[in-house]
Parts: C-alpha cells; structure tokens; sequence
C-alpha cells in the first residue's frame, strides 16, 4: 500500500521545510506553528502540517522574491508594481496555496473520513489553478474489509468531509492571525481559499446545469442523502434543496477577518507592496480586545449556524463558538471553547479545548435508518508545548491528548476515542 510512503514524504517536507524557519531572518512573526503526528491521519494533523509547510513556502518566498523591482515613485511605476505584484500573486502565490487548501479538501478531509472508516487503497488527485488548470480535484475511497458497511451518517461524513476540513484550516489559521496580532496577505489568501470554499461549492453547484455536474459533487449528494425519506422524516415542504443552502451560506460574509485578508491581499500587499499588516482590528473593552464573526457548516444532521467570540488579553486568546442547528430535521446544538497560551512561559504553553453538543445519535452499526433520539456529548483535549532548550525560536515538544465521546465533531472520529497527536512545536 504506497498511502504511507506518500504521507511519510509529505510529513518530511513539512519537517524540513519548517526547520528552514530557524533562522532569524524568518521568524519575526509571533505565532504557534506544528508538525505533528497521528495514527488516523485526521483533519487536525492535514491542517497543523500543512498550514505549516505553507508559512515555510512563503516565508523563504518573502526572503528571496522581492515585492518591489524598483522604486515605486510616481503613478506610472506604482501601477506597473501593482500589476507585477498581482502576476505574481495569480502564478505563484495562489498557485501553491490552492493547493495547500486542496490537499486539505481532498486528502485531508475525504482522505481522513475514508482511513476513519477502514478504507484502503484510497487515490485523490488534484489540479493547479487557473490559467495552467481547472482547479478541480477528488478523492476516490478504495476498497473495504468483508462485511464492513457504509451507513448513512457516515456517508454524510464522508460527503461534508472536504468543506468540513477546509473549515477546520480557516478556523485555526484565524486563531494563529489573532494570536500573533499580524497577518500576511498569504495568509489572508489561504484564509479566504478554505472559509469560502462551502459557500462556493454550495453556489458553484447552484448555477451549473444538471448534466454538466459530476457525480462526485458533494453538494448534490449530501443534499440527497440528507432529505431521501429514509434518514430523517420531514415535511415534504421542508427539506434541503440549493437554493435554501446556498442563500443560508451567505452569513458567512459577517466575518471581520474575512475583510481583514482582502485588505492585506489588495492593499497591504497590492498598493503598498508590503508582506503584512500588523495589529489586526478589535473591538476595545478595557483591557480586552473582542471580535466577533458569524459562520455556516454542514453537518451529518442538517445545516448549522455559528456565532464565534474572540478575547484577547495580553498574549492570551479565548474563543466561544455556539453552533445551532436550523433545526429542518432535528434540533442540535455544540457549544465550544478554546483557550490558547493559558499557561506561556519559557519552558511551557498550555491551549485547552472543550467542546459539549446535544446532537442526533449518530448511527455508526445498523446500516437501516437510524434510531432517532438526541443525545448529550462532549470532548476535553489539551495542547502542551513544552521548551527545554535556549533557543530563540522556541523549539519544543508538542503533545496533544484528550477524549471525545460518540458523536460528530469536526476534525475528530464519529465514535468514542481516546485523542492523542505528537511532534515538534514552534512557538515562533
């Protein structure tokens, strides 16, 4: 089986490239970088390596690429530096982190559903963006033990697995912008890539005649899945169709760090020339600094709504997410928590994670309809980062471990699992 080549491959990259970081001339920047290990192959460990290996693609960019190729003194040589700089952006920058956000889509997000569930023998593949392809990709599942089925909550997971790993990227790349109170325009561009990719896909899939959808498109399959009459009952007049998902998943536009990455990718970037900006807008109240977002998912249950809250104090960032379900099959709601940099010393950081949801129980043997019935569930995980050594980067251990119980969240198993991921920590 070649998976665990590629995979092993891929993690050196990272590894090498991140390592590339260690010298002073590229880390200025404040913020918690991993390469990082797990038996499942998750979507957590796709997004941590792979948001790494992207901070190492354009940090050695920014050291031997300028942005400028000459004096940008009056209107005519500030125009020509504009278009350079947007050439440079269409064949370079968004480029490589299409295929970041992708690999995070296809590999990580599919890929990590089909590993869940015992699949072997699993291919993807994916295309550069326009003008050198079309940007698309997929995932093909392999093959499965004897006996072992697929069923229909699990199908759904299968289904929302690419949107629901991308989500899962722009959620931690967002926290690593507001911890480190800067952002690059590349990462702005992968931020804009993996939080916009459902509500593209959901109006892609809208205005594409019928025929001319594949039979992979994950928008039209989780919708029949959802809505076929075996799964949940409903009203016939109350069920999931496009144009109800694709209009739901415009709230997503009411996210400051949404318009934050367009400024430092147009002007931050495009007018000024200049990699990053720094001290990233905050509603003020005393001493903390506030900044709220709504957001859109799918889930194996229904559509959800989300309603984000960042804190920052000092070199501390709390968030609160409430995530509610608009209930056209059944109600759920999750409720997470998140602290980074509780504990931050010279030695340590601690991040703690808690998640508690009233969900639909999820139906991960009988292959029939599912029971029916909500029940309550949660998951506790810890980040420690240890630092034994003198080093101006920080390099240290990273072990994150907890436990979740059956039920669905994002970036973890459908079933009750013990959580453990390891590797190198960056606290640059």
């Amino acid at each position: 089986m070649k998976k665990p080549t590629k995979n092993s491959f891929f993690c050196l990259s990272a590894l090498l490239i991140a390592l590339g970081m260690l010298s002073p001339s590229l880390s200025r920047a404040q913020s918690h970088l991993q390469i990082l290990f797990d038996k499942q192959q998750s979507q957590v460990f796709g997004s941590e390596n792979l948001i790494t290996l992207h901070r190492g693609f354009y940090l050695a960019e920014d050291r031997y690429i300028p942005n400028k190729l000459f004096r940008e003194t009056n209107f005519i040589r500030k125009t020509a530096g504009f278009g350079y700089r947007m050439v440079k952006l269409l064949l370079l920058d968004a480029q490589i982190t299409h295929l970041v956000a992708l690999s995070q889509h296809e590999v990580f997000g599919h890929g990590a559903r089909f590993r869940e569930m015992d699949y072997t023998k699993n291919s993807f593949n994916m295309n550069l963006y326009w003008p050198f392809g079309d940007g698309s990709g997929f995932a093909n599942y392999g093959t499965r033990k004897v006996g072992n089925k697929t069923t229909a909550q699990e199908y759904l997971a299968i289904n929302i697995g690419g949107v629901d790993g991308e989500m899962l990227m722009a959620n931690n790349l967002g926290a690593q912008i507001l911890l480190s109170d800067t952002l690059h325009y590349q990462q702005g561009l992968l931020y804009l890539f993996s939080q916009n990719n459902l509500m593209l896909y959901l109006w892609y899939t809208r205005f594409t005649p019928t025929h001319k959808l594949k039979a992979g498109n994950d928008m039209m399959n989780f919708i029949r899945s959802i809505a076929g009459p075996f799964l949940y009952s409903h009203p016939i007049d109350n069920t999931y169709e496009l144009h109800k998902l694709s209009l739901q998943s415009l709230i997503t536009f009411a996210n400051p760090l949404q318009i934050y990455s367009a400024f430092s990718i147009i002007y931050t970037y495009g007018v000024k020339g200049q990699s990053k900006m720094n001290k990233i807008p905050m509603i003020r109240m005393g001493k903390v600094r506030y900044l709220p977002m709504l957001g859109y998912a799918l889930t194996p249950f229904g559509s959800q709504f989300h309603f984000v809250n960042y804190f920052r104090f000092k070199r501390m960032l709390l968030s609160a997410d409430v995530a509610i379900g608009d209930n056209t099959f059944k109600n759920f709601y999750t409720l997470s928590l998140k602290g980074y940099n509780l504990i931050e010393n010279r030695y340590i950081a601690l991040n703690a994670h808690l998640d508690f949801w009233n969900q639909p129980v999820l139906e991960l043997d009988d292959y029939n309809k599912p029971t029916g019935g909500n029940a309550l569930g949660g998951a506790i995980k810890a980040d420690i980062m240890i630092r034994p050594f003198k080093l101006p980067n920080k390099l240290g251990l990273y072990v994150e471990t907890g436990y979740k119980t059956k039920g669905y969240l994002r970036g973890e198993t459908l079933a009750a699992s013990f959580i453990l991921r390891y590797g190198i920590s960056l606290h640059l």
